[in-house]
């Protein structure tokens, strides 16, 4: 124990006050009253023990009040447990993780965890003194109003709201304190635990852990359409894939589709622990517009991920070029059946190359004989995303094919014909648990009657195989091949080499052909987690200007530029409300996009204090990692570890108690 003013130990003279005081009391005569001369002897052998008993207590707590009352103005302390100790306190760091995540309960506490976190916060700012200053940071390592008292730092802490992050930083990237202190639950998803070997070694920085009551949590994991085209007023299939974090199941989860403020569809979902369910909503959407809608879902008390958020616009037309050596209208028939396909029709000799660029699908549909510019042509076209299909003539340039197939990486060659009639053998039955064919059948028959066909063309090591013959030999089969896709027909749409053309399954592949070629020129959502957004821009749009999103009366201007007639933009680290966004230019909005939160900060698994520990180096002594506890424990710790353990208050406590005591003894003794 040490004195912080031991100086003041010469006023213990006082003590010999009361001793004066008690011996001069004991010469003074005392007169004892007596109703009988027998009972003189006895009345005055009691009164006088008495009187002496009671008088040494009342010295003894007149001693002691004046010995403790000396100690309380000397100040004891017992000194700090850590042999450095920084020399500057004139500023503090508190770093408060105040993403998401921290809506949970705490464990202590029927309290969210910021509102545990902040409370922690508040009371470490009582353990230095008045002038020291405060700097504030959030989990977007963003300081807040500079440099701070007491008094404004803890009111910032009283009124901090969540927001969205990509991880918390352990420390901020602005000049910071001797001591930072970080309050966060510290998930598993979002923290970097090599992180703590980066720590500034001049740094004392502490880690206090928040608690959570449980790491229960349903997440709406991604959305996706069945396809890519969305038909106006027609059926739509949207799949849902909701993820139970918890370790128990839950039954009847409720979730609702939302567009456009309006509700399409409701069902219940049973989720089993631990794992992601599928589920399948059927809806249509009206109108030409942007649609705005929202998967929605209940559960508590992590309320943020809840909803998530996404935008459908019905599909532009599909454009299909078909390039041909024939005059047949087959393929024009079947297009124009319908008003999303718009198909124009070349013969190899006029080819518009640069609107062949622009299709969505080109059909080489019968080419006997294709042109180096043809195949160089459509192996850039398949690079940059687009969709072939080869429908191989009756006759055709075994040189001219092969050169095609080695442009576009694939292993397939043409069969030399026969003479006479070509043997057709049939086509098995689709497999209807292939995506290609789901949507197609209502009611699946495995024993349907299927078309025959010769083969012409031949491959292998396909990306999948769409149509078989039945003794497995690939019919119909796609091939990735980088951004794109080619799709091979093994046998000519020619009545003495194939049945397809005449088949009721010939209308629906096509179009599932060409449906699987169209590409939405933007995502249904994009996630707040700083990633760069590309779009295209319509040509008429592209004048100069700054382009902005807008929600309400938010307004970001993220970092952008323009190339290949696309923006490309930085999702701005302010955004971290999720939602629908504007984006506009100028007084023209361009376009509407949706954007939902990371799901990571959705995973409420963290890491243990006794975890965070085994991640610091060895001689790390200036990382200090608090177990779980509460503010006052946090809070005594950390004094009797820098500032040791002041007694002063003890003292005061027990000069009053003997203060009573010795009241007491007079009064009632």
């Amino acid at each position: 124990m040490a004195l912080l003013y031991p100086t003041f130990l010469f006023a213990l003279a006082a003590t010999a006050i009361p001793v004066i005081l008690h011996l001069a009391q004991l010469r003074k005569a005392r007169r004892v009253e007596f109703s009988n001369v027998r009972l003189i002897k006895t009345s005055k052998d009691i009164t006088a023990s008495q009187r002496n008993l009671k008088e040494i207590l009342i010295l003894l707590c007149r001693v002691f009040f004046i010995v403790f009352l000396v100690l309380a103005f000397a100040q004891p302390f017992l000194p700090a447990s850590d042999s450095y100790v920084p020399a500057d306190t004139s500023q503090v760091s508190v770093v408060i993780d105040n993403s998401f995540s921290m809506q949970n309960t705490h464990a202590e506490e029927d309290v969210p965890m910021l509102t545990a976190a902040t409370e922690q916060a508040q009371s470490t700012l009582d353990l230095f003194p008045a002038s020291t200053t405060f700097r504030l940071f959030t989990a977007a390592n963003t300081p807040h109003s500079g440099v701070l008292d007491n008094k404004d730092a803890s009111s910032l802490l009283s009124n901090l709201n969540y927001a969205a992050s990509s991880g918390l930083q352990l420390l901020p990237s602005e000049r910071t304190a001797e001591h930072v202190f970080i309050f966060s639950d510290f998930q598993r998803s979002t923290f970097q635990p090599a992180s703590l070997s980066t720590i500034d070694s001049t740094k004392q920085v502490h880690l206090v852990p928040i608690k959570a009551a449980s790491i229960a949590n349903v997440v709406i994991d991604s959305i996706y359409l069945e396809d890519e085209f969305i038909r106006p007023a027609g059926e739509n299939l949207l799949h849902i894939q909701l993820y139970n974090a918890g370790e128990e199941a839950i039954e009847d989860c409720p979730v609702k589709l939302i567009v456009n403020e309006r509700q399409v569809a409701a069902l219940s979902v049973d989720l089993p622990a631990r794992q992601v369910t599928e589920t399948t909503v059927s809806f249509s959407v009206l109108g030409s517009g942007i649609n705005k809608a929202y998967v929605l879902i209940e559960d508590y008390p992590v309320e943020f991920d809840n909803s998530f958020h996404f935008v459908m616009a019905p599909s532009s037309n599909i454009e299909v070029v078909e390039i041909t050596d024939n005059s047949s209208d087959l393929l024009p028939r079947l297009f124009k059946n319908e008003a999303f396909f718009r198909l124009t029709q070349y013969q190899q000799s006029n080819i518009d190359y640069a609107r062949t660029a622009a299709a969505h699908i080109v059909v080489v549909h019968a080419v006997k004989n294709i042109s180096s510019a043809l195949s160089s042509t459509l192996a850039t076209f398949v690079k940059g995303g687009g969709t072939v299909v080869i429908i191989p003539p009756v006759q055709a340039d075994n040189t001219s094919y092969s050169s095609l197939m080695q442009n576009l990486n694939i292993a397939a060659s043409l069969i030399a014909s026969t003479a006479g009639e070509p043997a057709k053998t049939a086509l098995a039955a689709p497999d209807p648990a292939n995506p290609f064919f789901k949507s197609i059948f209502s009611d699946f028959d495995p024993k349907m009657q299927m078309p025959g066909a010769a083969r012409t063309l031949a491959w292998s090591r396909a990306s999948d195989d769409i149509l078989r013959f039945r003794g497995g030999s690939p019919f119909l089969s796609r091939f990735d091949r980088g951004n794109g896709q080619v799709f091979l027909m093994a046998a000519p749409l020619d009545d003495s080499y194939n049945e397809l053309q005449n088949h009721a399954l010939f209308v629906p592949v096509m179009y599932k052909l060409a449906i699987a070629s169209y590409k939405q020129e933007q995502q249904l959502s994009y996630a707040l987690d700083g990633a760069t957004v590309s779009l295209p821009v319509p040509a008429p749009r592209r004048q100069e200007g700054i382009f902005k999103l807008t929600q309400d009366s938010l307004e970001f201007i993220p970092e952008q530029h323009m190339r290949g007639g696309n923006l490309f933009f930085t999702i701005p680290d302010a955004m971290h409300q999720a939602g629908f966004y504007d984006l506009r230019l100028g007084d023209s909005t361009i376009t509407t996009l949706a954007f939902h939160y990371p799901e990571e900060e959705s995973l409420l698994e963290q890491y243990s204090p006794d975890e965070l520990r085994s991640f610091l180096k060895p001689g790390q002594g200036n990382v200090h990692i608090y177990d779980y506890a509460d503010a006052f424990s946090v809070k005594g710790e950390f004094e009797k570890r820098y500032f040791g353990v002041k007694l002063w208050k003890y003292c005061l406590i027990l000069c009053l108690i003997f203060l009573m005591a010795e009241i007491a003894l007079i009064r009632f003794f």
